[in-house]
């Protein structure tokens, strides 16, 4: 065999051309560089299902129009009364008051109001009856036999409570008309009880980013499908898909474009659609690689970074 002389040589075929990096420059420059394009303002607003806010934000503040509770509410099981009938009662000393006939348990009103000298048998969470301002926890009672009235109880009372005792006042948690979250917060579990407990049904939030994620390669398979000598799963489009989720976005899958530069541009024009591309593969300056080449087509201001000093990832390449 001879070799061809240097004079010989002509220009390497386009497959076999490795060509540079535009330049390489540092993370913290490449993301100043990224930045300076990118208009981080809100997308706009939508309403979405109260099922459907969690890990979204805000767009407007949300004011209660209810008062929560809705009610006066009793924290204890026992008995609603007036206050004035408990007043110096103790176990050597009790007082006595008739029982009226209600019992009320959570989401039942009262058919009778409690009157001086009466009281109504309540459980924890009941409407508090009209009249009562107190609740006499039931482990300081007893029920007695009314001797001068034999279908009738009266109720033994061996410790004073103040008014107020042991009831959640209506609106004391949230008031109607009060500003219970602000534009801007993210959603967690915590906020989406807030805004159950104030009945709201719709939740005022701004539009997710939609992310197109791309894939190119022809050595390129989607998982599930059979894997044959030289072929890769795409790893990367579930990686990057998951990260948009956990970044509040929307990802939109195109799936996986071979290494055909038409194709990979149709398919780049279809992204464009989104607010933001995630493109994989195909950003080095070696033979094959074309996403590049086709990114760079695009101006106003088209690459911004091409070549950061990041191992792995030096072949990233951003554009605006």
């Amino acid at each position: 065999m001879c070799s061809r002389s240097s004079s010989d040589t002509g220009p390497a075929p386009d497959a076999a051309r490795q060509e540079q990096f535009l330049s390489v420059i540092t993370r913290d420059e490449a993301t100043r560089r990224f930045q300076e394009h990118l208009a981080l303002v809100p997308l706009g607003c939508e309403s979405v299902p109260l099922g459907e806010a969690l890990d979204r934000v805000l767009s407007g503040d949300v004011v209660s129009e209810v008062d929560v509770p809705g009610f006066d509410r009793s924290n204890v099981d026992g008995f609603a009364v007036q206050a004035s009938d408990t007043y110096r009662a103790s176990e050597h000393a009790p007082r006595f008051v008739t029982l009226n006939p209600d019992v009320l348990v959570p989401g039942v009103v009262a058919a009778e109001p409690v009157t001086q000298g009466t009281a109504t048998t309540i459980a924890t969470g009941a409407i508090v009856p009209r009249g009562a301002d107190a609740i006499v926890m039931i482990e300081y009672t007893q029920l007695v036999q009314d001797a001068d009235n034999l279908g009738a109880s009266r109720l033994e009372i061996r410790r004073p409570v103040a008014a107020g005792s042991h009831v959640t006042f209506a609106g004391t948690d949230v008031a109607r008309g009060e500003t219970v979250l602000r534009a801007g917060q993210l959603l967690t579990s915590r906020e989406i009880g807030v805004l159950a407990a104030v009945g709201a049904a719709e939740v005022p939030v701004y539009r997710q980013p939609r992310v197109a994620v791309l894939s190119t390669g022809d050595e390129i398979i989607a998982p599930g499908e059979s894997a044959r000598t030289g072929t890769v799963f795409d790893s990367n489009a579930a990686i990057i898909a998951s990260t948009v989720r956990e970044l509040g976005c929307l990802p939109v899958m195109l799936g996986i474009v071979g290494d055909d530069e038409a194709t990979l541009t149709r398919a780049l024009e279809r992204a464009l659609d989104c607010d933001a591309i995630v493109l994989s593969g195909g950003t080095s300056k070696g033979a094959g690689d074309l996403s590049y080449r086709v990114v760079a087509r695009l101006d106003d201001p088209g690459i911004v970074a091409h070549g950061v000093a990041l191992k792995p990832g030096k072949p990233i390449c951003l554009a605006a």
